[in-house]
């Protein structure tokens, strides 16, 4: 019997952290399967992928797929469409908040006409499929190499590691017309509403079975039958890393261990534009307090944040506040290239573990510093007027529609609230949201076992 082959699709460096660091990889050379790395990667980060697990990698890079007009105005119609069905399904209007509007010149006039022809699809999920198909005829035109190379490799199956990336649309387009096995990842669990299921697959991975019925929910078309659940390698990898004692990680970084750790997430500038003011706020708050002698600000960027713009915060309150830098490359000019060193995420389970409280504005960090039991606070207050962003918006979003009741997270609703917050999460000292992590993501421990499963199957 041959052995059999695989082809993992990696689009973009998101997949690297949860597919290519996992040990997906090793499991599927365990089986005696070929496995080739089909990838929009840098070579250094598919260096960081060998290094881990000490393999050489069979790779392809990407065939680029140049979209045609019409491809891009059906799928971009499509977008729109699902949007406004999804918005009046949940009687949520911030699941149109996904659509973006700061166009300028003739794209300008181009999304006009996809938004108007896009809300008359979305008002009948019959006319969004009928869009559907008439899509996928127009990509037959773009997938003649994908078809080459299909025939002259003859895998057995192929996995994608995110579900929107536009490179990789020509190959599962490929593989269905060569009748090919194909299974596709829901990238994370707020994915789902946001209509941008690009990557059309045979089977589809989710993390648990309230992403499930959500899929199912959103793309009737897709027979639950083909929907599996496997948990993501997300959180399963911080039981592979080493977690030093807290001895270690506090001198490693030049903290105080005598003292209370307050770790303080940011996020994209897109997603929480007001973070600088929140972190300003939250020292004020703590230097005006009792607490000025017992807590210190472990500070984290989001990875991707390359602005600059906690700076000047930072530098004024050395006394209170102490940075640690994510370890990733950043020497990329496009985001999709950006990409974790396996030593981030070892770094990340240090902070979830050793810190006492996770404060952000609705970060999935709530759910990292679950895995470890630690408590998260979400900021719940606008700092200023801005029609075009509010934490109301946020806190309303779709996917916070799975907390399975409210308090599974702290809740700071004005500046003046960061000190009891504080001193209630140190008296109770536990998460509160287990329960919620458990209602996203299913599995805990054997997420790749499952996964490498479902792709030898």
């Amino acid at each position: 019997m041959k052995n059999k082959k695989v082809i993992l699709v990696v689009p973009d460096g998101t997949g690297i952290r949860n597919y290519l660091f996992s040990q997906i990889i090793p499991n599927l050379i365990k089986q005696d399967c070929n496995v080739l790395i089909y990838h929009a990667l840098s070579n250094e980060a598919i260096k960081e992928v060998e290094k881990l697990h000490n393999i050489t990698l069979t790779k392809k890079p990407m065939s680029r797929y140049n979209e045609t007009i019409r491809q891009k105005f059906l799928r971009e119609t499509i977008c729109y469409g699902r949007l406004h069905y999804n918005s009046i399904l949940e009687n949520n209007p911030t699941v149109l908040t996904n659509w973006k509007r700061n166009y300028k010149g003739l794209k300008k006039w181009f999304y006009k006409v996809v938004e108007v022809l896009g809300s008359y699809v979305g008002k009948n999920y019959q006319r969004i499929l009928n869009f559907e198909d008439k899509y996928q005829k127009s990509l037959l035109k773009s997938i003649d190499s994908e078809v080459f190379f299909l025939k002259t490799y003859n895998p057995d199956v192929i996995f994608c590691s995110h579900q929107r990336a536009l490179n990789a649309i020509p190959i599962f387009k490929a593989a269905e017309v060569l009748g090919i096995k194909t299974v596709g990842a829901i990238y994370s669990w707020d994915n789902l509403v946001k209509a941008r299921l690009t990557i059309r697959t045979k089977k589809y991975m989710v993390w648990s079975n309230y992403m499930r019925n959500e899929l199912h929910r959103y793309y009737k078309e897709i027979a639950p039958t083909n929907i599996f659940i496997t948990g993501t390698p997300q959180f399963e990898l911080y039981h592979d890393v080493e977690i030093d004692k807290k001895e270690n990680f506090f001198n490693k970084h030049k903290l105080d261990i005598n003292k209370v750790t307050i770790c303080f997430s940011g996020d994209d500038e897109l997603t929480s534009p007001y973070d600088p003011n929140y972190l300003e706020d939250l020292i004020s708050a703590i230097k005006n307090s009792s607490l000025i002698k017992k807590v210190q600000i472990v500070f984290r960027r989001s990875p991707v944040d390359l602005s600059g713009r906690y700076n000047h915060i930072i530098a004024k309150n050395k006394d209170l506040i102490i940075p640690i830098e994510p370890k990733w490359s950043n020497i990329q000019k496009q985001w999709t290239q950006l990409f974790p060193y396996y030593q981030d995420v070892k770094l990340l389970a240090n902070i979830c573990k050793h810190c006492d409280l996770v404060i952000n504005v609705g970060s999935t960090m709530a759910h990292d510093f679950a895995i470890f039991d630690n408590p998260a606070a979400f900021i719940n207050y606008d700092t200023v007027e801005d029609k075009h962003w509010s934490v109301k918006t946020i806190y309303n979003y779709q996917h916070f529609k799975s907390m399975p009741e409210r308090d599974v997270v702290y809740w700071i609703n004005s500046k003046e609230d960061y000190v009891e917050i504080i001193k209630k999460s140190l008296k109770n000292k536990h998460s509160l949201g287990k329960h919620w992590l458990e209602t996203i993501n299913s599995f805990d421990n054997n997420s790749t076992q499952a996964i490498t499963q479902l792709l030898l199957n």
